[in-house]
């Protein structure tokens, strides 16, 4: 059976990912026999040429056309990457004393590397989807994750779209929990790679068909579904790298009859703030966004599928 082209971008871009992840490992290992050997620059490398990869393929093919971002979009998600690259750096700040206290507590790095990234993957993304599921079914922590799900179409920008408080609180559980584990340097390159490259294919508006893939990975196809205005079906696949733990705990949505869901946004709020100052005060004027919507709150169609 000839493999179509949807299956094979999808099957080459996961594979992509652990490539990256490994040419990660390789350009931190040569960086360490230079001068700069405490610059670990493998996994940034890695996720900017995987983004410009991203970005060439969207330009030329998407999964959806109404899904391609305009420019005041671009630089909304563009100011957003940098809040939340500042964000991780004052959240890793703010709890050195506690990293320093449990690093190396299992004592991952006597694994081989590989085995220490898939451990640390799943460790993360059990941690995460918890954290995600509350962010769904708490309301006040919906009203900061609510930023994340203010786009109306989704494209590999906009994964990093989330609120400072939000990304504060999971930057410092993601670190305690990475240095808990006890990586090696390079299963921590591999893992940040991984984690790095991941969202931003997670988001990707081009047509991959993923199928068996869906059983590990938290692919585009399962992960377009978390983003829809149905209730029914947004609160659902909260893994940010792998499907697995969505499984476990039954949150896992694939439906075989649709491929997508038809709208995305935040449900029942089809009047909701898009521009970066307002997103940042979103949490904080709950009740006015609420009211402003009040034609569409207690849509029943926002809640069932």
């Amino acid at each position: 059976m000839r493999l179509r082209r949807d299956d094979a971008l999808g099957w080459g871009l996961h594979a992509l990912v652990v490539a990256g992840a490994a040419a990660a490992v390789a350009i931190d290992r040569r960086v360490r026999r230079t001068r700069f050997a405490g610059a670990q620059v493998g996994a940034p490398v890695a996720s900017v040429a995987f983004y410009g990869l991203l970005w060439a393929l969207e330009s030329r093919v998407v999964a959806r056309e109404d899904w391609r971002p305009d420019a005041a979009e671009a630089r909304t998600d563009g100011v957003f990457l940098g809040s939340v690259v500042a964000t991780q750096l004052a959240a890793q700040v703010a709890v050195a004393p506690a990293r320093r206290r449990v690093r190396r507590t299992l004592g991952l790095h006597r694994l081989p590397a590989p085995v220490g990234v898939v451990v640390a993957v799943l460790a993360y993304d059990l941690v995460h989807s918890r954290l995600h599921h509350l962010g769904h079914r708490w309301g006040p922590a919906w009203r900061f994750h609510s930023v994340h799900h203010s786009p109306e179409r989704l494209y590999w920008f906009n994964a990093t779209r989330f609120h400072p408080v939000e990304m504060f609180v999971d930057m410092t559980l993601e670190t305690l929990l990475v240095a808990g584990l006890g990586l090696s340097r390079d299963q921590h390159v591999g893992y940040e790679a991984v984690r790095g490259l991941y969202g931003q294919l997670q988001h990707c508006n081009l047509p991959v068909r993923s199928g068996a893939l869906d059983h590990v990975w938290s692919t585009p196809d399962l992960h377009r579904w978390h983003h829809s205005t149905v209730y029914a079906e947004g609160d659902s696949n909260y893994g940010a790298i792998t499907s697995i733990w969505d499984r476990v705990f039954r949150t896992f949505h694939r439906p075989e009859d649709r491929t997508g869901p038809e709208r995305v946004g935040v449900g029942r709020m089809p009047d909701f703030p898009q521009d970066f100052v307002a997103l940042q005060r979103a949490p904080f004027e709950w009740d006015r966004i609420r009211e402003r919507n009040a034609a569409t709150w207690f849509d029943d169609e926002s809640r069932t599928a």
